[in-house]
């Protein structure tokens, strides 16, 4: 690895050279004529030639000044284009962006939309599956997951964040309706056949229904 001091002395010897003065480079780096000389002055001792002739009025590259020039300005160059590939990379999104979404919700909601943030970011690869079902984020590679209703995704451990709110529709078929009844309240719907979604363990996900307080009933 070059010590910043390094590059710090051959950044001011290849000012100095363009500037054709210590005090005019030290106006490019902001920094003091003397600051400048003594940068220059250190490189030259370390690398034990001299690399310019100094008279009173002017400063001129000596033969190995400026082959060490035309090494240095390639070097600054390369560093630079560098620096700007890497800007760039943090910039604009690339690689690989697995995402797991409900299957429903995924096609009808989700999917429009990565679709045109996939066209924003062509570099990015997405990997998009449909699942309804409980997934270890961590064990499966998934980097996004989108989940509606209570997270059983261990949300202490995972960063997530609340995206909105979906309302759900409880409905039923007019057949159904027309011999059973209808319900007028929720505690009406004990009585009445219900569809649940289901886990994989075997149990099921619960109807939740919030009253004007906010006060949660669960049927099943």
């Amino acid at each position: 690895m070059i010590p910043s001091e390094r590059l710090k002395g051959i950044e001011a010897f290849v000012s100095t050279a363009d500037a054709g003065s210590f005090t005019a480079a030290g106006a490019r780096l902001n920094l003091t004529n003397s600051a400048v000389s003594k940068s220059v002055a250190r490189l030259e001792a370390r690398l034990g030639s001299r690399l310019f002739e100094r008279t009173t009025r002017r400063l001129t590259l000596t033969d190995v000044g400026a082959a060490f020039y035309e090494t240095c300005v390639r070097v600054l160059g390369d560093l630079a284009d560098a620096e700007a590939v890497l800007a760039s990379h943090r910039s604009e999104i690339v690689g690989r962006l697995s995402i797991d979404v409900p299957v429903a919700f995924g096609r009808m909601r989700a999917m429009p939309l990565l679709l045109a943030f996939a066209e924003r970011h062509p570099n990015l690869r997405p990997a998009i599956s449909f699942t309804d079902r409980k997934v270890d984020i961590v064990e499966e590679g998934i980097d996004v997951a989108i989940r509606i209703g209570a997270s059983d995704l261990r949300a202490d451990t995972l960063g997530h964040r609340h995206l909105g709110t979906e309302r759900v529709i409880f409905c039923a078929a007019p057949a159904y309706l027309d011999r059973r009844g209808t319900p007028d309240a929720v505690d009406d719907l004990a009585a009445f056949d219900s569809i649940l979604y289901g886990r994989a363990d075997g149990s099921t996900i619960p109807w939740r229904f919030a009253d004007d307080d906010g006060r949660i009933t669960e049927r099943s």
